[in-house]
């Protein structure tokens, strides 16, 4: 799959790397779907909780779950990209058993996009997923880390300079990058970067 070259406009969808050698988290994000929905309705939770999943006695991945309304770091992605994206989202906890209270936090990105192009993009399906997302350059918040799309606000979606820090701290191996779109027409984005 051809990837674009840094210094491209691009945005991903950041996951983390599946198999046997990492286990990650399942989240319960309703309380957070529920906000980014209608936040006139509902708060935004203080916290979210989770439980394990994968092997026990393998690493902890630090990019730890592929929900895609609820971005989760390790301690070392938070305090290492906190400068970044503070400005533009919120930390929140993120309580597992067994773990300590600090030991991993969602990233709750504040910004909503209007930057879909709806005539050359597929419709969003039922729960909102759009199997063909093009955007419009002139409209992505270059500056913010990651936003939701107006048409689309349960899914998170990463500019490349920000995927690619979370990919460049993470350990090796332990994040996949799906490309959603770029302004360089020779690259090819992932045909389903938001399913599984």
């Amino acid at each position: 799959m051809n990837l674009p070259t840094d210094g491209t406009l691009d945005v991903f969808r950041v996951m983390p790397e599946f198999g046997d050698r990492y286990k990650g988290l399942l989240v319960d994000a309703l309380p957070l779907m529920r906000w980014e929905l209608d936040s006139s309705t509902h708060p935004r939770p203080d916290a979210l909780v989770a439980e394990w999943h994968g092997n026990p006695s393998t690493t902890v991945s630090d990019y730890t779950t592929g929900h895609t309304a609820a971005p989760v770091l390790s301690r070392k992605l938070a305090d290492e990209t906190r400068a970044a994206f503070q400005p533009f989202g919120t930390y929140i906890p993120v309580h597992v058993p067994g773990g300590g209270p600090d030991d991993f936090c969602a990233y709750i990105p504040d910004v909503v996009a209007d930057c879909l192009d709806h005539e050359a993009s597929s419709a969003p399906t039922e729960t909102g997923e759009i199997w063909r997302a093009v955007l419009a350059p002139d409209r992505i918040p270059t500056d913010a880390p990651c936003f939701r799309l107006t048409d689309a606000k349960t899914f998170v979606y990463w500019n490349g300079w920000a995927a690619r820090l979370i990919q460049s701290l993470a350990s090796p191996d332990n994040v996949e990058l799906r490309l959603v779109w770029s302004a360089d027409p020779n690259a090819q984005p992932h045909p389903r970067p938001m399913g599984f």
